[in-house]
């Protein structure tokens, strides 16, 4: 689901001398809260430039400052160490090596599901997934479509690593990759994944799996330093509800989140509306699912199936329980006495 994920990409030591002049800034606040968060270039974290452009953070008395940054490699050690406040990815992508349970990160938000932005084109006899057995699959190790393929295999009782020959692959190639004819099916995203069908020399081919199909494998979150977020809990409250509340305009108001959005990515709002039809934003009830406040709480399932793909992926050393890597209890009572 990550159709641009690239810009502003720079190494470590780079990133952590030069953030001051990439993030950017929202509207100066009265109070001294500030977070600095780096995230890839997604739509799916719109809401959090819409709360700055909104000034939903600054009537919480907050500063975000906000950088493109799609490297792991460079985000973790910054983010480890408080030079940075935040990211945000995938819970499966976070997961994975080097993720540890002594690791200085928690799991305090989620922000969007992918419902159809993710997903793996088949070749035209390759029907379902178990055509896939002996055959090529493309795609990069940890990408949604390989993981969603991944998990389908081992629930028909297949081993991906086994049972199918990987071409490991960079997911801009995709295209390209597809049309050697030894290909039977390919890991992408929107809007290349749509593109793929329509355009490919090899008619007949289609969507073998979607991000629609699985129920909420794909879901990014809010990843914050621990250290810092058990020192000011308040402070990345008002985050979440800045967040949230964006959230909420979407919903009730999507021309003007788009009108807000758009310019962030340096697009127009068609384009954008175009490329979020397999996106599903998080609402705060959404929230108290996934974190479980009155019910088992969705994430823990979706961290549980994780797991195991990513151990048998060799993208973990062990399985992390979910009570290592996240904390529900901010979710909670979270807009109570507070403006929505």
């Amino acid at each position: 689901m990550r159709f641009v994920r690239t810009l502003f990409s720079c190494s470590a030591a780079a990133f952590v001398l030069t953030a001051a002049s990439l993030f950017v800034q929202a509207p100066a606040a009265q109070a001294q809260d500030l977070i600095r968060c780096a995230y890839p270039y997604w739509f799916g974290f719109a809401p959090t430039p819409v709360a700055m452009g909104m000034g939903y953070f600054e009537e919480e008395g907050l500063e975000v400052e906000t950088v493109f940054d799609n490297d792991r490699a460079n985000v973790l050690p910054g983010l480890e160490i408080g030079d940075i406040d935040c990211t945000m990815r995938t819970i499966g992508e976070h997961m994975s090596r080097p993720l540890a349970a002594d690791s200085n990160l928690v799991v305090i938000g989620v922000i969007d599901v992918s419902v159809g932005a993710d997903g793996v084109v088949g070749a035209p006899d390759i029907n379902e997934v178990t055509d896939l057995v002996g055959k090529v699959f493309a795609g990069e190790i940890n990408h949604p479509g390989t993981i969603m393929t991944a998990h389908a295999l081992k629930q028909a009782g297949y081993d991906f690593n086994k049972d199918v020959e990987v071409r490991l692959i960079a997911t801009d190639d995709a295209s390209a990759v597809f049309e050697d004819s030894e290909v039977a099916a390919v890991a992408t995203w929107e809007p290349m994944l749509s593109e793929i069908v329509a355009n490919t020399s090899r008619k007949g081919s289609k969507i073998l799996l979607s991000s629609a199909d699985f129920n909420g494998l794909i879901t990014d979150v809010v990843i914050v330093n621990k250290t810092d977020y058990e020192a000011n809990r308040e402070k990345y409250a008002k985050f979440m509800r800045g967040i949230y509340r964006a959230v909420d305009l979407y919903n009730s108001d999507p021309e003007k989140f788009l009108e807000v959005a758009a310019p962030t990515y340096d697009v127009t709002p068609d384009q954008m509306k175009a490329d979020l039809g397999g996106v599903y934003y998080t609402s705060y009830e959404d929230a108290l699912e996934f974190f479980g406040v009155g019910q088992d709480p969705k994430l823990k399932d979706v961290i549980d199936g994780l797991n195991a793909i990513n151990v048998d992926l060799d993208l973990m050393d062990q399985a992390l329980d979910y009570e290592v890597m996240v904390d529900p209890t901010l979710t909670e009572g979270l807009f109570d006495g507070k403006t929505r």
